[in-house]
């Protein structure tokens, strides 16, 4: 017993550090996929499962809510306060490319969202905790696949995001890393989920411009107008789902249950490559660094970039990146509830008050639209 479970620890380690490793490749090849049709079919592929898989694993990990198991409000309190720092230092890492700073208080494209989706998943969760899984798995699919029906359902207060990978949480939530590795020891499971993934794969690069329509779907912050398909609905929703999960079941049954030296151990400190990595890209780029090897040419920049990401992943991992979150979640930790609703709250009333002149605009907006759908 004891070796299985050291075992899955090794596993699952590997498999988070992979996952944010992927992370980092699709954010470091993502403004160079113009230029070249292997990083798109590279892309599309990374961007089909990497956040699904990561959101899998953040569901697969949070203990179930019970009446005696509650909701921490001081967890929440954390991720809601590294998001917004790093919006701030997002956007102070992006003035050292001549951009003007500035914050979103209620969205953004950026990757902070991750950090505010995941305080989402795990409050509606604690106030589901009494719904069968089966009602709260059904109605979140379809709650996925209607939301993309609505425009206005997008990256503000990342709405979209939190309807179409809430699903992807629930099953990681409702399931447990037991469960997980007795399906993965499934022969036939390896054999049909490792098959479609080398399909898949292939796909990627010789049916590239059909399999790349799916990428604004993929990223789930997209409306289904804005999809380059046409007719584009439920149906193409509920076919991303069906991609993602078969890739994240072929990663499961594939990534070794042994310790891996070095990268088992730096599985832990994903949350750190996480947080730091965009910004420091925004640096890099001011510094030249991306020209200089782009002007390297075809292939060598190509190989330059891989390895680049593949060791900047690895580098973000070391302990010494994790310090900082770590400090910050022990101080947070340490706070009493009222305070924790403080550094909730404090900066979206912060955000109200710099966009002051603006919100009537907004509320004006948000009337005609929901007025648009029940006339």
């Amino acid at each position: 017993m004891a070796n299985s479970i050291k075992e899955r620890i090794y596993k699952f380690d590997n498999i988070k550090f992979l996952s944010i490793m992927l992370v980092v490749v699709g954010h470091v090849i993502e403004a160079y996929v113009d230029k070249s049709d292997m990083f798109k079919s590279l892309f599309v592929f990374i961007y089909s499962f990497h956040m699904p898989l990561f959101i899998y694993l953040s569901g697969l990990f949070q203990k179930r809510f019970s009446d005696e198991n509650k909701l921490k409000i001081n967890k929440i309190a954390f991720y809601v306060a590294l998001g917004f720092l790093l919006k701030f230092i997002n956007a102070l890492a992006k003035m050292t490319n001549g951009k003007d700073f500035s914050i979103n208080f209620f969205g953004g494209a950026s990757i902070d969202w991750y950090l505010f989706v995941l305080s989402m998943f795990m409050v509606t969760a604690y106030l589901t905790r009494k719904v069968h899984p089966a009602i709260m798995l059904s109605l979140s699919i379809l709650i996925g696949c209607v939301s993309g029906y609505f425009d206005f359902i997008d990256d503000t207060l990342y709405l979209s995001r939190f309807f179409v990978f809430l699903p992807i949480y629930l099953i990681g939530y409702y399931m447990t890393p037991q469960l997980l590795i007795k399906i993965e020891k499934n022969y036939v499971v390896k054999a049909v989920s490792g098959l479609f993934m080398l399909v898949y794969f292939v796909l990627c690069f010789r049916n590239l411009d059909i399999i790349y329509k799916l990428r604004r779907l993929f990223t789930g912050k997209n409306p289904f107008s804005s999809v380059p398909i046409d007719g584009c609905g439920f149906e193409h929703r509920l076919l991303c789902y069906g991609i993602s999960i078969v890739l994240c079941m072929a990663v499961f049954c594939f990534i070794p249950n042994i310790k891996v030296p070095l990268i088992s151990n730096m599985g832990a400190n994903t949350l750190a490559v996480y947080f730091w990595h965009r910004p420091l890209l925004y640096l890099l780029s001011a510094t030249g660094f991306f020209d200089l090897v782009i002007g390297l040419g075809d292939p060598l920049y190509k190989i330059i970039l891989l390895s680049f990401a593949v060791v900047f992943a690895f580098v973000l991992s070391f302990n010494i990146f994790m310090a900082p979150l770590k400090f910050l979640s022990k101080q947070i930790d340490k706070l009493k509830a009222s305070w924790c609703y403080v550094v909730i709250f404090a900066p979206f009333v912060l955000g109200l008050i710099t966009m002051y002149k603006e919100l009537p605009g907004y509320i004006s907006y948000i009337f005609n639209k929901t007025k648009n759908i029940f006339s």
